[in-house]
């Protein structure tokens, strides 16, 4: 994550508008989002969603805010900026535990493919993709571990999906 930083910390968003921020501006910026996404133009280019992310990171946000993230069902971004924190900066088990119920989220999301374009995704989809792949929308995710390691020692249940 570290390459990462560096070069979200870089961009002209994070210097002009989220260098001195407080929690307060950053929730309002956060309301104001329209779409979510990571990184433009073959990596170049960081999005106002992942800038957001990582200076949520600077703020040592409570488990329960973030919980609180999640669950809030009337604003997908919001809900995402959650998971994404989720699975950037939590344990295994915990990402399988919190993030899994949102497979059952088949609203569409907004997702910024370039400054000008934007293509709809289904939420469940991008849970999936944070769970099980190693890159998501130009960031490498640190590995998981196996939810099957977890179902074996009976940490995770096997019927998650029913």
């Amino acid at each position: 994550m570290d390459s990462v930083d560096k070069r979200i910390k870089k961009s002209y968003f994070w210097k002009i508008y989220l260098e001195s921020i407080d929690f307060e501006k950053w929730l309002l910026m956060a309301l104001n989002l329209s779409s979510i996404g990571c990184f433009l133009k073959n990596g170049k280019y960081p999005t106002k969603f992942i800038c957001l992310v990582i200076k949520l990171h600077e703020f040592k946000p409570s488990f329960s805010m973030i919980k609180e993230f999640i669950k809030n069902d009337s604003n997908l971004i919001i809900r995402l900026l959650g998971a994404f924190y989720i699975r950037l900066y939590y344990r295994p088990l915990l990402i399988y535990k919190l993030l899994e119920p949102l497979y059952y989220d088949y609203r569409r999301v907004p997702v910024q493919i370039d400054h000008s374009k934007t293509k709809m995704i289904c939420v469940d989809i991008i849970i999936d993709s944070l769970l099980n792949k190693t890159y998501v929308m130009g960031i490498k995710l640190n590995s998981l571990v196996k939810r099957n390691i977890f179902e074996k020692h009976k940490l995770l249940s096997t019927n998650y999906l029913k």
